[in-house]
């Protein structure tokens, strides 16, 4: 038995004539009659009543008809789903995200995501880079908004970076620099910083040493922490400095005063990583949503990262 059976079957019996279900098929009346035959063999029993001038349903014939019907609905169904998965429309994404993120970038993504592909599940968890690429190597989330990249290659992941921005200095309010409108970094020579761990993060920590270095000084690490909230609150507490993304800028913080990085410093680079074997339809429409989110904003000024 096959799915052409039932069709057949369904338009003689609603039509209750061979004719207009041919006609409602685009087929010849008498293939139809034969498959009909054909599946009333099969099924040991009559389905349709038929003689010159009607056609009847039996009982078997309209039990059969009901769930016919069913079987239709559920294989056109199927269909349709599996068309909204191969697009992308529908299905499950796991992404790891840096918190420094959290506050503007990411949401403005997956709110547009949110609004075009509605049906797609997508689990949020808040990781630190190294997290992310264990998760990332372990199959257990799809894609990881690491920040400014890997540490070193990975053969089975991707990276490619998602959008840039300038930079901030985080001071503590009463800090002597707060109220500029630019800094210079070199300015902060002799500050003491407060640095994420390179443990969680492997790439963005060594680029801030060497952007200071390149800057002409050898920055002095008061702390190390593993979260961006935990920084800002040493920031306000008068522990030190620290350096963040643009976005983190724009936040109104009780004892923080931002002020942007003037632009001879390089620009943050925000990165995403999945792996290479990944092939998921709704991660390469999130990735494409995340790409156009960053189109639509503000073109980057200043100088970029090598």
């Amino acid at each position: 038995m096959e799915l052409r059976h039932l069709r057949y079957f369904v338009a003689a019996a609603e039509e209750l004539s061979f004719r207009r279900g041919a006609e409602r098929l685009h087929v010849a009346q008498p293939a139809l009659s034969v498959q009909i035959r054909q599946l009333e063999e099969e099924i040991g029993t009559t389905l349709l009543d038929r003689d010159r001038h009607h056609v009847a349903l039996t009982a078997a014939g309209r039990v059969f008809l009901e769930r016919s019907r069913g079987i239709l609905r559920a294989a056109d169904e199927a269909v349709h789903a599996a068309g909204r998965a191969a697009r992308g429309e529908t299905g499950r994404l796991a992404i790891g995200f840096i918190a420094q993120l959290s506050y503007e970038w990411l949401p403005n993504v997956l709110r547009t995501f949110r609004r075009k592909f509605p049906d797609v599940e997508i689990n949020l968890t808040e990781l630190t880079p190294t997290s992310q690429i264990e998760e990332l190597e372990a199959r257990r989330i799809d894609l990881g908004i690491i920040g400014l990249g890997l540490p070193y290659p990975h053969e089975d992941l991707e990276v490619a970076a998602m959008s840039e921005e300038g930079l901030v200095m985080a001071l503590p309010l009463d800090h002597p620099l707060a109220k500029r409108r630019t800094l210079a970094l070199a300015e902060l020579a002799k500050e003491r910083f407060i640095f994420t761990a390179r443990v969680d993060a492997p790439a963005f920590s060594p680029w801030l040493l060497a952007m200071c270095r390149d800057a002409g000084f050898e920055p002095k690490i008061a702390l190390e922490t593993d979260r961006s909230p935990s920084a800002l609150n040493y920031v306000a507490a008068g522990f030190g400095v620290a350096i963040f993304p643009a976005q983190i800028g724009r936040l109104m913080l009780p004892g923080v005063r931002f002020v942007p990085l003037d632009a001879a410093t390089p620009r943050y680079q925000l990165c995403a990583a999945w792996r290479r074997d990944n092939r998921s339809p709704a991660l390469e429409r999130f990735l494409a949503t995340a790409r156009t989110v960053v189109r639509k904003a503000r073109p980057p000024t200043g100088k970029a990262t090598e």
